[in-house]
């Protein structure tokens, strides 16, 4: 399904904008006159930045006023840019208005501060990365990721073998924005002595996570030269835990099934031909970033 087809059937236009020759991240959607960018650099209209990763843009975003972010987002976004946030805040669960637009905000449990945004006129969510799926709502389209959505992502996490290592003093390798917080809350919860590098501790103590001076040590993974990833990539040469921020293929299924869109829009990660020949399956039509062919 393209631009005008989803525009005809779903009441809004999905569109790519353009710089130059060169298309921005992701795409941006136009309600009722009023525009808004997905997870991409700043543009005319309002900037939607569902969490802090480098991927999706909101370091970009920091001083854009029309940036529009949770609070701990914004916090994340300014200890790594080291500027003020200028943008809008939210605390996840409220509602903020954009004109006459009304849009309720929901967690994913991706990363600290991760949302997703509902917009109730179009029954639309955008959900950003998502670990789990059970505070979302029902949709009738839902503009989601595609990251492990091969069907040979299938995993668990290996929380318990975290715990293990942990308590042997092991080096841990984790992405410093995320999921170094997420794994300090597991270590602290259950009493394990930490500590960490100075940039994961700088983002730990903005969001109210302590950390300590010894123990176990959590590292971006770029410095890890002994010890255990965590991650469900597999391209590692390191030992791996599989500690993952995101839903695996199964995990993907599940959500669609809980949403039940008539319509998924996979905006970021490249979505497996299995995956969308399961849901043209169950009745679901489903576009891609590829079928996006209106350009501004």
């Amino acid at each position: 399904m393209n631009s005008s087809q989803i525009a005809l059937n779903f009441g809004f236009l999905p569109y790519r904008e353009v710089f130059g020759e060169r298309k921005k991240p992701h795409f941006s959607i136009r309600v009722d006159n009023l525009d808004f960018h997905i997870d991409s650099t700043p543009g005319t209209g309002f900037n939607l930045i569902t969490h802090a990763h480098s991927d999706h843009y909101g370091q970009r975003n920091v001083e854009n006023p029309r940036a529009i972010a949770s609070d701990e987002t914004a916090k994340i976004l300014e200890v790594v840019s080291e500027k003020s946030f200028l943008g809008v805040r939210f605390k996840i669960g409220e509602t903020i208005k954009v004109g006459d637009l009304k849009i309720k905000t929901f967690p994913t449990f991706h990363i600290y501060g991760a949302s997703a945004f509902y917009f109730p006129k179009l029954d639309l969510l955008i959900t950003g990365d998502v670990k789990s799926w059970k505070k979302l709502p029902k949709c009738k389209v839902l503009i989601t990721e595609a990251t492990y959505s091969h069907p040979s992502n299938v995993f668990e996490d290996e929380i318990e073998l975290l715990l293990e290592k942990a308590e042997e003093g092991h080096c841990l390798g984790a992405y410093p924005i995320g999921k170094a917080q997420r794994v300090a809350r597991i270590l602290s919860n259950d009493g394990i002595e930490f500590c960490v590098d100075e940039k994961i501790a700088k983002i730990c103590r903005a969001l109210g996570i302590e950390v300590g001076s010894g123990g176990a040590k959590i590292t971006s993974p770029s410095k890890l030269k002994k010890g255990y990833i965590l991650t469900a990539q597999k391209y590692y040469k390191l030992p791996r835990i599989v500690i993952s921020d995101h839903l695996d293929y199964r995990g993907l299924l599940e959500m669609i099934e809980h949403c039940k869109p008539e319509h998924v829009i996979f905006y970021h990660g490249k979505a497996s031909k299995t995956l969308i020949e399961k849901l043209k399956e169950r009745g679901i039509t489903v576009s891609t970033l590829e079928d996006i062919d209106v350009f501004l």
